[in-house]
């Protein structure tokens, strides 16, 4: 009956608000704040308020779809901010470290696809899934991986080429 279904509230019974407290008094630490304070989460529900096992089950369902549904969105605006960031840096990188490895006639359609990039973002990408702003960052980088490849085989030049010195002048210390 009613009292099964947490609605009673017969006289005696516990209501709440703790042994020998009414609705609406103050002071005092009753049953319901000892609970309160060593409750563990996550919080166990209680069917008290009249709804249904199958109810709080599809209530449960619906909440648990909605946090995966702001988890993407989460991931969506990550995907986008690293690109929004992979532009900047790219366009950076072609004005300044990576200038020397690209040709002007290289450099204009890279600087073309940053800004035809740039221009999707807040235009057709505000809202596009994670996915598609993965693969423009991936397309991207493919576009900027002929100056970086360039840069970092420079890189590798120097450092043989110090480690040469090194060694050359080792040996003229050993002659």
């Amino acid at each position: 009956g009613a009292d099964e279904a947490g609605g009673g509230g017969g006289e005696g019974e516990e209501d709440g608000f703790g042994a020998g407290q009414e609705a609406g008094a103050v002071g005092g630490k009753g049953a319901a704040a000892d609970a309160l304070s060593s409750r563990p989460a996550p919080l166990e529900i209680e069917r008290s308020f009249g709804l249904t096992e199958s109810a709080l089950a599809t209530l449960l369902d619906e909440e648990e779809a909605m946090a995966a549904t702001d988890a993407e969105i989460e991931r969506a605006l990550a995907a986008k901010n690293d690109l929004e960031a992979s532009v900047y840096a790219a366009r950076a990188d072609l004005s300044d470290a990576l200038a020397p490895f690209a040709s002007e006639a290289e450099r204009a359609p890279l600087e073309s696809a940053l800004c035809e990039t740039e221009e999707w973002l807040y235009d057709e990408g505000e809202d596009a899934p994670r996915e598609a702003y993965e693969a423009k960052a991936d397309a991207l980088s493919q576009l900027m991986a002929v100056p970086r490849g360039r840069a970092a085989l420079r890189a590798e030049r120097m450092a043989d080429a110090d480690r040469l010195r090194a060694l050359a002048g080792e040996a003229r210390k050993a002659v």
